[in-house]
């Protein structure tokens, strides 16, 4: 993904550090709110902010929608307002909207009027950080992507330790394809069968839900 065009409407605290992120990404943000103090502080740090109410079609019209590749609507605490700036931006021809829902409800609604990605920051992480609790094989990270599978970040299973990638029959025997190891300081892309895991090591595997969920056994 090259350097995109984005528009952040709510600065709290889910859309401000969205929006710093994607700057220390090397993208471009916009970054509005109602609340000028929260604009003023942000006035450096991103591309551009702007005090404006985003439920006011008039005032987002200014902002050439059509201009961002994606637009992120990070006012998630009022359904009444997160579902009008919706409605606006897909008036004005956003080309992808993304919604922040705190329930179930709310995503809903936000689907059916047109939101193409909907994400639930609490719920989402609460069952990540279920499964780096629950999980036996010291997962650092996961991701799940498109139908049925995942990427996990975690550090080398005990009973893997002082074998070898071809000892290990990856990917032909487990399922999972090793992306990328970490030695140290040192990162090995797609490691070779003679490569020997060590204690500490970090692996990023890829691979269908159900095989990266063995490892948590």
């Amino acid at each position: 993904m090259g350097v995109s065009n984005i528009l952040i409407i709510g600065l709290g605290y889910f859309g401000e550090n969205l929006a710093l992120e994607l700057v220390n990404m090397g993208h471009d943000v916009v970054g509005i709110d109602t609340d000028m103090a929260v604009v003023e502080r942000n006035s450096s740090l991103l591309t551009n902010t702007m005090q404006l109410d985003a439920t006011n079609i008039t005032a987002l019209r200014s902002l050439e929608i059509t201009s961002f590749d994606i637009c992120i609507v990070g006012r998630g605490s009022d359904l009444e307002e997160g579902v009008l700036i919706t409605l606006n931006l897909k008036e004005l021809g956003a080309r992808r909207v993304i919604c922040k829902a705190l329930t179930d409800q709310q995503r809903k609604v936000l689907e059916r009027i047109g939101a193409d990605e909907i994400v639930q920051p609490e719920r989402d992480m609460a069952k990540r950080l279920a499964h780096m609790i629950g999980t036996s094989t010291d997962m650092i990270d996961s991701l799940d992507i498109p139908d049925g599978f995942g990427i996990h970040e975690i550090y080398a299973p005990r009973g893997w330790v002082k074998r070898t990638i071809g000892d290990l029959k990856l990917p032909t025997n487990r399922g999972l394809q090793l992306l990328l190891l970490k030695q140290g300081d040192k990162f090995i892309p797609s490691p070779g069968p003679d490569v020997e895991l060590k204690e500490g090591d970090i692996m990023v595997l890829f691979g269908h839900n159900h095989n990266l969920a063995r490892l948590q056994k």
